[in-house]
């Protein structure tokens, strides 16, 4: 057994030494030991280890998930977990960062010499793997084209989207298949067989040119090169092709004839949702949607969403919606695969395949973008870029009144290079808000041709369904707490009110609902349930509509989302707004100037105290409820003015 440098990573002395005993009894170095995040980081980087053992509850408190996560990165080291809770909500957190193995103290020798030779062995396929596709990127970063990579067996084991668009298949359709399958029959592809076996012994051949039959029954004639790829998994049997068609120009159909219509029997609205967080997308989204079905019954709607809560939200006949893979935002701007054991690159290519096929299979007459012009980190591009080619769609950004301050948006936009493909994807823009109360348009400088043909729809509030709620206690009278999907708000709005309530227990005469929401981190809600132990308080983590609950309550706290605050303002309560401030500056730029109307209390985080939250409340309790918002200025009928606008359209359909 060749011995392994073990980097371990543990507070507790007593276990740090006992895993230092076992690791070195077991043959293998200790490169060194460290209590916390920054003292793993330094000897990471002088030691480059292997394998970290890693305590997922540092000192200084710091997060083990968290380190581990950088110093796979930064080291592409294996990463064996260590906790004294196995429970599934800290597992799952684990998987995100890709563990290699999980130990639950106590521990035997024998428990971690398994989990070591388990890592390892998984740690060398991740690292092949990851040799391989840098081999393969490389090579395709070179040659450009319309590329398939086969086996030893000639399966297909890579496809580019070039490769998929010239043949007519999804690029996950090919994966499996013999390459005579997909190049259109083994006839078609007879002539390039004795060519695979000469590159696979090392032989280098001229350009074969073939003709293959596309998915729709077309002949293309195309020349294929051919070379030998160094793949360790197929021991250099693998073989790259690369295909290029000689007669494009006489093989592109003719464009069929169109005609225009006005938007309703028989057109196809695509929405598109990125949805890596939160529900404040989603919602919004399900609130145009229901809308849409309702005053065009006979229309479809297909809402391509990533949320993984979408399944929780009724669909309203005529409408659907495709489900991507799930993201979660690792830092700023950089997202990883939520659920899937595949990289950032990996799940941006599989989400971007699966959009722009749905939007080709589905042939949309109209494309809402809600939120994001290119989609997360680009992956809307290719789909723009067909319906661009192929035309015949209005393509529409939806935008909220407020995205962060316009400094902050305007170069996020520049460094990006989110204003081009603004400019040349997009036909029109609708602005979910008033531009009295807020104008996105001037502020984040959306180009003028653009801007022109904005529209502002009003507010987007969720749908009253009329769901009942039973969120009356007796007759106590209810406050309500909410911080939206559970994103963020826990530590600033929730546990603050149950330290208030706990302070001021005796003066308390109402009884609460806090709703946590469905992405609240499982250790925080633990913490939450705990703290509101023997307190007047009920805690739901999810509701599909908040409508009957808010409508009961006599005041409201919450944080200051889009959704959030259009539904206090369309049920005219009683509210202390508490903005979330870590990330951007969108939540206190309205929370203010909805105060600044008289319309809510708004309270910077950093001055929450039990006492100070306590006379917020007493204060706000004295006043009657709020008049209508629309009597302000801020109007509410936002997604009936997107039907509105929709009818306005005169979409392009095929004449026959």
């Amino acid at each position: 057994m060749n011995p392994r440098r073990i980097l371990i990573v543990e507070d507790e002395m007593v276990v740090q030494l006992h895993l230092t005993r076992i690791v070195e009894e077991l043959g293998h170095i200790v490169v060194g030991t460290a209590a916390d995040r920054d003292e793993a980081l330094e000897l990471a980087a002088n030691e480059r280890p292997e394998l970290v053992l890693m305590d997922i509850h540092l000192a200084a408190g710091t997060d083990g998930v968290e380190t581990a996560s950088k110093l796979v990165q930064e080291h592409a080291c294996a990463v064996i977990f260590i906790s004294a809770y196995a429970d599934q909500a800290t597992v799952e957190r684990t998987e995100q960062v890709g563990a290699a193995g999980y130990l639950v103290k106590p521990f035997t020798q024998a428990q971690v010499r398994a989990a070591i030779s388990t890592a390892f062995a998984s740690h060398a396929r991740l690292v092949t793997e990851q040799r391989r596709n840098r081999s393969l990127q490389s090579m395709l970063e070179r040659i450009g084209g319309a590329v398939f990579v086969v086996d030893g067996d000639d399966r297909v084991t890579f496809a580019n989207q070039s490769a998929a668009e010239l043949i007519g298949w999804p690029v996950y359709r090919t994966y499996g298949r013999l390459l005579a399958d997909v190049l259109g029959g083994s006839a078609t592809a007879a002539p390039l067989m004795p060519c695979l076996g000469r590159v696979r012994t090392g032989a280098l051949t001229d350009p074969a040119t073939i003709e293959i039959r596309d998915l729709d029954g077309r002949l293309r004639l195309v020349d294929v090169s051919m070379e030998q790829v160094d793949d360790a998994d197929t021991n250099g049997t693998g073989v790259l092709l690369t295909l290029r068609q000689r007669q494009p120009a006489a093989l592109v159909p003719a464009e069929p004839v169109r005609a225009t219509k006005a938007f309703g029997k028989g057109t196809r609205l695509l929405v598109y949702s990125h949805d890596t967080f939160g529900l404040g997308h989603l919602r919004r989204c399900m609130a145009l949607i229901k809308a849409v079905c309702a005053r065009h019954p006979e229309a479809s709607v297909l809402l391509v969403t990533g949320s993984p809560m979408v399944h929780r939200y009724g669909m309203p006949q005529g409408s659907d919606y495709v489900k991507l893979p799930a993201l979660v935002k690792v830092e700023a701007e950089q997202y990883e695969a939520r659920s899937l054991q595949i990289s950032g690159d990996a799940i941006r290519s599989l989400r971007s395949n699966l959009i722009l096929h749905t939007v080709r299979d589905y042939r949309p007459n109209m494309l809402l973008v809600d939120h994001s012009p290119t989609g997360s980190r680009g992956e809307l591009l290719p789909a723009l870029k067909w319906l661009q080619e192929n035309r015949g769609c209005q393509r529409v950004l939806g935008m909220r009144d407020i995205l962060d301050d316009p400094k902050s948006v305007i170069e996020h936009w520049q460094r990006s290079g989110i204003y081009e493909p603004l400019e040349q994807n997009y036909d029109h823009v609708v602005v979910y808000g008033n531009r009295e109360f807020y104008d996105p348009v001037t502020r984040y400088e959306l180009p003028p041709s653009l801007a022109s043909r904005a529209r502002f729809l009003n507010y987007v509030c969720t749908p009253d369904d009329g769901l009942k709620d039973g969120s009356v206690h007796g007759q106590k009278p209810t406050i309500m707490v909410t911080i939206g999907g559970g994103d963020g708000g826990g530590d600033t709005v929730i546990l603050p009110f149950l330290q208030m309530l706990r302070t001021n227990l005796h003066a308390i005469d109402f009884h609460s609902e806090i709703l946590t929401g469905p992405f609240v981190e499982p250790e925080l809600e633990q913490r939450m349930r705990e703290e509101a132990e023997d307190l007047p308080v009920t805690i739901r983590s999810f509701l599909p509509s908040t409508a009957a609950m808010m409508r009961s309550a006599e005041l409201v706290i919450a944080t200051a989302g889009y959704n959030t605050c259009t539904d206090i303002l369309s049920l005219a309560r009683r509210a202390i707004l508490i903005p979330r401030v870590l990330y951007r500056q969108e939540q206190w730029i309205r929370a203010s100037r909805l105060a600044e109307l008289g319309l809510v209390t708004c309270l910077h985080p950093d001055s929450i105290t039990p006492a100070s939250l306590f006379a917020a409340i007493q204060e706000a309790r004295k006043h009657t409820p709020l008049v209508q918002a629309r009597e302000k200025g801020l109007p509410i009928d936002g997604a009936l003015k997107f039907a509105e606008f929709c009818a306005s359209l005169q979409v392009q359909v095929d004449a026959s």
